[in-house]
């Protein structure tokens, strides 16, 4: 026979047992239930990282080497200058640059544009800020280098890096 100290001790034992199963249980269903959880989350971490990867490279490398219309040269102009800074041309042959202005108006002084100028040909053209446009003129007819410059940001005319040279060639 048992006492009724022991029943009562078996039976605290049977609750505990039971008490510490219900616990498991509990533990095991919440790991389960996070695994999702941590995949979405997982999931929604690539996706913003790899869209943000998308913007920046389509800033940085993006669009550079082509251009928007046939037969132009894509001509990139940023506060780091002229992307090519030398431009080859046949004498008296049509130049047709297509300008790619990759800096966003609150990063350029002088009203949100770059300059594309060349004093000895009388040429004077702005691109707005983050966007693309055609320029077409006709090469001197005297071969030689010619300079032109962007005089609207980065310290201007003044500033190496915003200078270029289209050279000609008979």
């Amino acid at each position: 026979m048992t006492t009724r100290a022991a029943r009562r001790a078996q039976q605290r034992e049977i609750v505990e047992r039971e008490e510490e199963q219900r616990l498991q249980t509990d533990a095991q269903q919440r790991r389960r239930a996070l695994i999702p959880r941590l995949v979405a989350f997982g999931l929604v971490v690539v996706v913003i990282l790899g869209a943000g990867t998308y913007l920046a490279a389509s800033v940085f490398l993006g669009q550079r080497g082509t251009s928007s219309a046939a037969g132009y040269l894509p001509v990139r102009l940023s506060m780091d200058g002229f992307d090519p800074k030398v431009i080859q041309a046949k004498a008296g042959q049509p130049v047709k640059l297509d300008f790619w202005n990759t800096d966003n108006a609150m990063h350029l002084d002088g009203g949100g544009v770059h300059t594309f100028i060349m004093d000895s040909q009388n040429i004077y053209v702005k691109i707005p800020a983050e966007a693309r446009q055609q320029y077409e003129f006709t090469a001197p007819t005297t071969p030689g280098d010619y300079d032109f410059y962007c005089n609207t940001c980065c310290g201007g005319k003044a500033s190496p890096t915003m200078h270029g040279t289209l050279r000609v060639s008979a």
